[in-house]
């Protein structure tokens, strides 16, 4: 082999492993970007959960209903597209997000001026994120054997 050829072999080795490099480097920085934007949308809905009242059972609030409601569909969307990382979720909103859904899906009561019921208002989103976080709380249970 000749000088020549030797020095387009090295050559072609660098230009490989530099390939490599570069397509490792990009992978890393999507990643990052991915997990940035998923935790980018916390704070829009730590802003829609501001002001969620439980909901009384003996009186139905109208506005109460609707803001609960409301923050329910962000919270269910985000978590059924899996737009925000689901253990931010179920940390931060599993809680109210449950009392809330077993509370509402058991009223079979109209909210005043409105033409469905509590219970109506639990769509099937928000019965697939409650029972998604439902599942992710049952699997933090911890079993031993005998």
């Amino acid at each position: 082999m000749g000088n020549y050829e030797i020095m387009t072999l090295t050559l072609s080795v660098v230009a490989i492993i530099i390939s490599i490099s570069a397509v490792y480097v990009a992978g890393k920085a999507n990643s990052l970007n991915k997990n940035m934007f998923k935790r980018q949308g916390v704070i829009d809905l730590h802003m829609a959960w501001q002001g969620i009242n439980q909901i009384d059972r003996n009186v139905i609030i109208t506005s109460d209903v609707v803001k609960a409601v409301n923050a329910m569909t962000l919270t269910a969307s985000l978590w059924n597209h899996d737009i925000i990382e689901k253990n931010i979720l179920y940390q931060t909103y599993w809680y109210p997000f449950k009392e809330l859904f077993e509370n509402l899906n058991t009223l079979d009561i109209l909210v005043p001026g409105q033409s469905r019921t509590c219970k109506s208002l639990m769509t099937s989103e928000i019965q697939k994120a409650y029972e998604g976080m439902k599942s992710l709380d049952l699997n933090k249970v911890i079993q031993t054997k005998l």
